[in-house]
């Protein structure tokens, strides 16, 4: 019996040994790495959470960029097939109230979403989509609770950035590109993911549009199912800055279309344009085109350079301002006073011309854009001076916008110079600039000599709306003196008014400005293409008080547009017509901006209907006519002659027979009678009909007379008729 105790004994004793020893192998030993499982199930993991990208915004605070997150949307094809047993359903069945579930809040179709459920055999997970968005992806989670169904998955897949606008400022938008570090084994995802800028705004903002990345604490069941734990942290991301610009979406707009137009007509390689505010330094629009833009993808147009900011150009005669202002600052020459133009030798160079002006006034040399006249004033000012004028008017040097890709443009050392540079420099030759640069130094000079920075920049503001961080206009320096700069803007305004931009001249307001025209540099060498040009006009207006500063140009036009106020200062009249006619523009006062609009309405009455709808066609008229059928004269019409309306405002001719004018509309002697749309031979028989003195300018048929018909002529009255083919 005692011996049965002793065995007994042994045995458990050696069992109880050998239990113990083999927990202690799992416990400590650990060699099937439960530590290693037991730490996945009940430590929790860290979720990197993806801050959304900042959005871009025009001043006016119009969308012009924004990000959209899109998710991959997984389902548990097992826990949905446990869920239809427990629930006595089938699970063909389960997958259809799945399927629908998926399909009614989001553009996948029930059966693509069935389809991808039944793929292989095995009872994984299985993706559904990776382009789920946000808000799809709120309501099908919504969803999936009220109908309590199983198995849905999901996590961050990817980011898009959209551009509401589409091609507009586009190259200075710029792009971004997807960037992730990929799988990082501590968070068991790939934490990095971003968006980051490649070029543009989106380049040069990067880190304020970026945010910060945040993070929340997660635990999984064995399903890899996420099953609630107390007490787990959360660092919320920090979504990116908004960004809200300077530039006016609306004023951006003229001016590209204005550019494409232009870069079409004038069969230029590239165009670009800047509009700044002098008084602020704040960019209203910067654009840069080609015909290419157009066609390409709107992706591939985002990756071009900026062309206002990277491209750099010879300005040409746009300089010369400049260059004259200096002398005027230091008073190294008299506005009266009368310099010799013409043809000028410089040692074995000689300079010249386009014509032999002979003796011209400052005004004059700038009016007639006299290179020998710069010339001999740059001597006066010296080297010394005119290279420390032109850097502190920003030459050889990146602007304050900071923008990706900006060039500094060219602008030798004083120690480089030869003995050519002085004269070169001074009418624009031996130095390139950018339109970015030549903007802000007649913005300067707009700005009585006050150079304000240029931004580009207006603020930086958080989801909610609240600004971050604000930049106010700041004063870089003072170029010259106001006195100065008032002077060279009559100059300028010369320029338009009686020299080589007349043709742009406006009625309405004071424009000044300066037409460059320069052969491309061959590069490489220190000689000049002949049959390559570059075409820049810079101009401000009104020239009252400057408001906008306007720098236009365009990279090889054809052999007929090579000249700057052929086709750089026609773009320039065209953006500021536009720009000057827009809705909130409070340049020009909205009664001044209507008088511009209208048009006179002309006397119809006694024409035949054929002679009156040609000249209602001619302003654009839009008209109807009332009356019988086989009348052919106007009796009546609204409004009546002389009436200032709108091209737009519908006009009603009455028809009646031909018994010619009634008597109340018979034109009495010293009444000035309606004489447009007649030959200047018929204009000027019945102007002397009626005893008006007329003058002519023009010939052909008269498109406008200066006294309105009807009109009382008294004895000085004389009116100017202007006529053309």
């Amino acid at each position: 019996m005692r011996s049965r105790y002793y065995q007994l004994l042994l045995i458990f004793g050696a069992t109880t040994l050998l239990w113990s020893a083999y927990l202690f192998g799992i416990q400590i030993l650990d060699p099937f790495n439960f530590a290693h499982l037991r730490r996945v199930r009940y430590i929790p993991r860290k979720e990197i959470l993806i801050p959304q990208r900042g959005g871009i915004y025009d001043a006016k605070g119009n969308l012009l960029a924004s990000s959209v997150s899109y998710y991959q949307l997984d389902i548990d094809r097992g826990a949905v097939s446990t869920w239809a047993e427990r629930n006595d359903k089938k699970q063909q069945e389960a997958f259809e109230l799945v399927a629908r579930a998926i399909s009614k809040h989001s553009s996948l179709s029930k059966e693509n979403v069935l389809r991808r459920l039944n793929l292989g055999k095995k009872n994984t997970s299985i993706q559904i989509s990776n382009r789920i968005s946000e808000a799809e992806l709120d309501k099908v989670i919504h969803e999936f609770r009220e109908q309590k169904l199983p198995g849905l998955i999901h996590n961050f897949a990817s980011m898009r950035r959209i551009y509401s606008k589409g091609i507009l400022a586009a190259r200075l938008m710029g792009a971004v590109s997807e960037e992730s570090n990929g799988y990082d084994p501590v968070t068991d995802s790939k934490s990095l993911y971003k968006l980051s800028g490649i070029c543009g705004i989106e380049a040069t903002y990067d880190k304020v549009l970026s945010g910060d990345y945040g993070w929340r604490e997660i635990v999984l069941d064995a399903n890899g199912n996420r099953v609630p734990y107390p007490d787990l942290h959360e660092k919320k991301p920090n979504n990116g800055r908004n960004i809200y610009l300077t530039i006016d979406a609306n004023i951006q707009e003229v001016v590209e279309n204005a550019l494409y137009e232009g870069v079409e007509k004038y069969g230029a390689a590239h165009g670009g344009a800047v509009v700044m505010d002098p008084k602020t330094g704040r960019v209203l629009a910067l654009a840069g085109v080609s015909n290419q833009d157009l066609i390409d993808d709107p992706n591939i147009v985002r990756t071009k350079s900026n062309i206002p900011a990277s491209f750099m150009f010879e300005p040409g005669s746009t300089m010369k301002p400049l260059s004259i202002l200096s002398a005027l600052e230091h008073k190294l020459v008299k506005p009266t006073e009368r310099i010799e133009c013409g043809r000028y030798q410089v040692g074995r160079r000689v300079i010249r011309d386009t014509h032999d002006y002979g003796p011209l006034t400052p005004r004059g040399i700038i009016a007639k854009s006299s290179n020998v006249g710069v010339a001999k004033l740059a001597e006066r000012i010296g080297k010394t001076r005119l290279y420390e004028e032109f850097i502190s008017m920003g030459f050889g040097q990146k602007s304050a916008l900071n923008l990706f890709g900006e060039s500094s443009g060219i602008f030798a050392k004083l120690e480089n110079w030869d003995g050519y540079s002085l004269h070169s420099l001074s009418f624009g030759q031996a130095i390139s600039v950018t339109s970015i640069q030549l903007a802000a130094a007649y913005s300067a000079m707009a700005n009585g000599g006050k150079m304000m920075k240029p931004h580009i920049i207006d603020s930086f503001r958080d989801e909610s709306g609240n600004t971050v961080e604000s930049f106010e206009p700041s004063v870089l320096r003072q170029i010259s003196s106001k006195a100065a700069c008032d002077t060279m803007l009559s100059y300028i305004q010369e320029v338009v008014d009686d020299g080589t931009a007349r043709h742009i001249r406006m009625d309405y307001i004071s424009v000044g400005g300066k037409t460059g025209t320069a052969e491309k540099n061959v590069e490489g060498t220190r000689g000049y293409s002949s049959g390559k040009y570059n075409a820049v006009f810079a101009g401000m207006f009104p020239m009252e008080d400057p408001q906008m500063v306007v720098v236009v140009f365009y990279d090889e036009p054809s052999h007929y547009y090579r000249f700057g106020s052929m086709s750089a200062a026609p773009t320039f009249k065209k953006i500021v017509e536009n720009v000057l006619f827009m809705p909130d523009c409070q340049i020009l006062p909205y009664n001044e901006r209507l008088l511009q609009t209208s048009l006179k309405m002309p006397d119809l009455i006694g024409m035949s209907i054929h002679n009156a709808e040609r000249n209602l066609n001619r302003y654009g008229f839009l008209y109807k006519i009332e009356g019988p059928d086989s009348a052919s004269v106007v009796v009546d019409q609204f409004p009546k002659a002389g009436i200032s309306v709108d091209k737009n405002h519908p006009i009603t001719l009455k028809l009646g027979k031909g018994e010619g004018p009634s008597p109340q509309h018979s034109i009495g002697k010293g009444v000035m009678p309606n004489l447009v749309g007649m030959t200047l031979r018929k204009a000027v028989k019945a102007a002397s009909d009626q005893g008006v003195p007329i003058r002519i300018a023009g010939s052909g048929i008269v498109r406008k007379q200066s006294l309105l018909p009807g009109s009382r002529i008294s004895g000085g009255s004389v009116c100017v008729l202007e006529a053309s083919l």
